[in-house]
């Protein structure tokens, strides 16, 4: 078999624009993984919302969260890695967010806080289930309290969220990661971070090389992990850009596109 491991984004490629898992799908990936595959779900998401995947899956696969920030093994839920903001630089990030007045989400590992109470922090905070949503306006506060910061994000507009994303990274170059995870997201996460780096270090751990790796998404958080794969796929609902970066465009995230590639290239 030329293909050890597959990882796929959650939303906008794995599940469809309801959030859901279709059966197509559910058996493709099953399959896939009862053939000896590896199939890691790669999302901005935090551990804890990531169970539809995981309670599908009879054997332990790893997942990828927080954007490469932090990775688990789904059933015996092992920490694999995280990578921590650096504190200052976080704060910095926050603080940038404070003086243009967007929402903001941060995660300290599993702990989710929030900047205000709004309706878009609500939003966010109503699809974590069973978590609860603090609130912090002061990153000092928190230091002695925290193991430290897996992620900041802003949420706004789609417009103006793409034009924040290119004044913030001419702001903090290589001094973190950058990436539009959504059209109204916005996420910063340790340099060290990404999909891309998270792939690699998950390529180490069970020794499978990145040309027998396949990747599939469809934005420019999963950029990294696209490239790093030796085959990455977009989800045809995907933007031009990403596309044009991939070896291959497959049926869109309503069309069961991660299926048709484990169909394809798989199974």
């Amino acid at each position: 078999m030329k293909y050890k491991l597959i990882a796929s984004d959650m939303d906008g490629t794995l599940v469809n624009d309801n959030s859901e898992l279709t059966e197509r799908t559910k058996s493709a990936i099953v399959k896939a993984v009862n053939a000896g595959v590896l199939f890691v779900t790669a999302t901005g998401r935090p551990f804890s919302n990531v169970q539809i995947i995981n309670e599908l899956l009879d054997k332990d696969m790893p997942f990828i969260v927080f954007n490469g920030a932090a990775a688990y093994m789904g059933k015996s839920e092992k920490l694999l890695f995280e990578r921590f903001l650096d504190f200052d630089i976080a704060v910095e990030a926050f603080e940038e967010g404070q003086k243009r007045g967007v929402a903001q989400i941060l995660w300290t590992g599993p702990r989710l806080w929030a900047n205000r109470r709004c309706k878009e922090t609500d939003r966010y905070h109503s699809v974590c289930k069973g978590l609860d949503m603090s609130i912090v306006t002061d990153l000092a506060t928190i230091k002695d309290e925290v193991k430290g910061i897996s992620k900041v994000l802003w949420i706004d507009d789609p417009k103006h969220i793409k034009k924040l994303h290119a004044e913030m990274n001419e702001h903090f170059g290589k001094r973190l990661t950058c990436v539009s995870s959504m059209a109204h997201f916005l996420e910063f996460v340790s340099i060290d971070a990404g999909k891309g780096a998270a792939l690699a270090e998950i390529g180490k751990i069970f020794g499978v090389d990145r040309s027998e790796m396949i990747a599939i998404g469809d934005a420019n958080n999963d950029l990294s992990m696209l490239e790093y794969a030796g085959f990455g796929v977009a989800v045809e609902n995907a933007p031009e850009e990403i596309k044009a970066k991939c070896d291959y465009v497959t049926l869109s995230n309503n069309d069961d596109g991660v299926a048709e590639v484990i169909e394809r290239f798989i199974t």
